[in-house]
């Protein structure tokens, strides 16, 4: 892949591209062409699946779906929660916050919806000639006329810009800045959509179950179905799904309900294994008229449910600056200005969270008794910061 060179200021008359189409990439582009500036998705797939389990969207997400005027629909597809709550394996609180005060001071709680049909309200927001499916890109090259983006079906493309929106393996990522480092947790997350009525207390809540190392967590994105979620220790067996629900039962047979239901209920086959990794943050997300967005920039562990939220504050805040400012060059620039400081807090806090979470013994019951103990409005501060936005 060739280097990028520093070339000349490109009008924002030029269409741009958007590398991938996920939820990064597309709110990226409804907020870009909300205001007015034209770009195109290229996903690599061949076509867009109804693929994946739920996502969480925290009310810093749901900002910024206020302001491009979707969130009323995400809400009327999802499950606006009450309350966040971690508990021990018998159910028992260990931190709860309610999700009132939040939604008053923000105006959204956070938001339980499938993956596939959040991106499908995106996707509804873009014109179907903007999307361009089975488009891997293969490399790079800045011209006078912009950014020159090669294919692997042979075609190429050149745009004013280009916002790489690729995911944690960024192809994009690896050409920009080939010294990324991964850090693997020793982890994986298993994750699956069970169709099961729960407990009036289990409803229009997150909860997210700690002891003996492991976790389970869950919650409604629809009336009667639950997106659920285990992290458990890397072993051997982890590639084979055969005997998966029997594995986990004996993982979580201590827990107390609904734990052992979701399982039993779950259909083997349709549960996903992903590995958990982060990357240290890297000191710049742009080079030229290439800008990372999302997972390709700052991906984070899971364990703050707040991946996705940062890339749709991206998607927003690069819409914005590249609005604004007269180039690629200093829009890539502003919004990482804007950004970079959050994200890479999250990202730290994350990796805490995990540590922290898999605690036992002695440590895990004085972790557990220092979170009871801590005032509400301690604990609700903390999700201040990460719902607050400053743009």
């Amino acid at each position: 892949m060739s280097q990028l060179a520093e070339l000349p200021a490109l009008s924002m008359h030029v269409p741009g591209i958007i590398i991938g189409g996920g939820i990064a990439g597309l709110t990226a582009a409804v907020a870009l062409q909300q205001r007015g500036i034209a770009v195109k998705v290229c996903e690599s797939a061949p076509e867009i699946l109804p693929l994946g389990a739920g996502i969480w969207m925290a009310p810093n997400a749901m900002q910024v779906f206020q302001r491009l005027g979707l969130a009323e629909k995400i809400n009327a597809a999802g499950v606006p929660l009450h309350n966040i709550q971690i508990v021990d394996g018998q159910m028992r609180p260990i931190l709860r916050t309610s999700q009132e005060r939040i939604r008053q001071r923000f105006g959204h709680t956070t938001t339980a919806i499938k993956r596939a049909r959040l991106q499908a309200l995106l996707l509804a927001e873009i014109a179907p000639a903007d999307v361009l499916l089975a488009k891997t890109c293969v490399s790079l090259r800045e011209v006078p006329q912009g950014v020159n983006v090669a294919f692997a079906d042979g075609t190429t493309i050149t745009a004013g810009f280009v916002i790489a929106a690729d995911g944690i393996h960024s192809a994009v990522r690896a050409q920009l800045f080939p010294s990324v480092r991964f850090a693997g947790t020793g982890h994986v997350v298993w994750r699956g959509m069970t169709e099961i009525q729960l407990a009036p207390v289990y409803k229009r809540s997150i909860t997210e179950a700690w002891a003996g190392g492991v976790r389970f967590g869950f919650s409604e994105v629809a009336d009667g179905l639950v997106d659920w979620f285990v992290v458990v220790k890397a072993t051997p067996a982890d590639a084979d799904h055969h005997g998966l629900k029997s594995r986990l039962h004996t993982i979580f047979q201590g827990f107390a309900y609904p734990i052992p239901a979701i399982l039993e209920a779950t259909d083997e086959t349709r549960i996903i294994r992903n590995e958990i990794a982060d990357f240290d943050p890297i000191p710049q997300w742009s080079r030229g008229r290439v800008c990372l967005i999302g997972d390709a920039a700052h991906a984070s562990t899971p364990y703050m449910g707040q991946g996705g939220c940062q890339a749709v504050e991206d998607a927003y805040a690069i819409a914005q600056c590249l609005h604004h400012e007269p180039t690629p060059e200093l829009a890539f620039a502003a919004m990482q200005r804007l950004r970079r400081p959050k994200a890479t807090s999250i990202v730290k806090k994350s990796r805490l969270m995990g540590q922290i979470g898999y605690w036992t013994g002695a440590a895990g019951a004085l972790r557990n008794g220092l979170m009871r103990a801590a005032p509400a409005r301690l604990v609700e501060q903390q999700f201040y910061q990460v719902y607050r936005l400053n743009y």
